[in-house]
């Protein structure tokens, strides 16, 4: 599912069964827009808590119960064999991802271990100018995770979604706007 500005999505939380009652009611994400104004939107919430009961329709939000339709739609479609296809082939995307951007100078990874779709990366400049020269291509670069990872990080992605050309076309882009 798009993220689409913070929400709808699936909220997954988890917590151990004793703690189950505790858990937030809604969480409400928050960003900013291009002008750099503060927006807010609620990210997960697990009933209609903002709207009267008497106005109230439903126990669950209308954008999490779509969310979740299509979820079951979606699954149901691919069936067991087609979920775990969908699994391997965005780890092998993700690994033909990995290995030609650590090719590439001032790239490596920032930890070693496992990964599925997901994988940080250590960069040897600010990662904020490559990402927008790689916007200027049209590329979607990832995610900066430099403020989280306190040193020049990208978070990188690669699902059953892409193709290898554009695996390639990313690995490309980025040695072409580093070098």
């Amino acid at each position: 599912m798009p993220l689409s500005s913070g929400g709808p999505y699936f909220g997954f939380m988890t917590c151990r069964q004793m703690h189950v009652r505790q858990m937030p009611g809604r969480i409400v994400g928050r960003t900013t827009d291009l002008d750099g104004n503060p927006g807010f939107t609620l990210t997960l919430q697990a009933r209609e808590q903002h709207i009267r009961r008497t106005k109230a329709t439903s126990n669950i939000c209308t954008n999490q119960g779509l969310m979740v339709t299509a979820a079951t739609i979606y699954m149901s479609l691919l069936g067991l064999d087609g979920i775990a296809a969908v699994a391997r082939s965005s780890h092998a995307n993700t690994t033909r991802l990995v290995e030609g951007l650590s090719s590439v100078k001032g790239v490596k990874r920032l930890y070693e271990g496992p990964y599925f779709h997901e994988v940080a990366l250590k960069l040897d400049r600010p990662v904020a100018p490559l990402l927008a020269a790689l916007a200027e291509r049209d590329i979607l670069g990832g995610f900066d995770l430099t403020s989280f990872a306190g040193t020049d990080a990208l978070l990188v992605c690669a699902t059953e979604t892409k193709s290898a050309a554009d695996i390639d076309a990313y690995v490309s882009a980025l040695a072409d706007v580093i070098a």
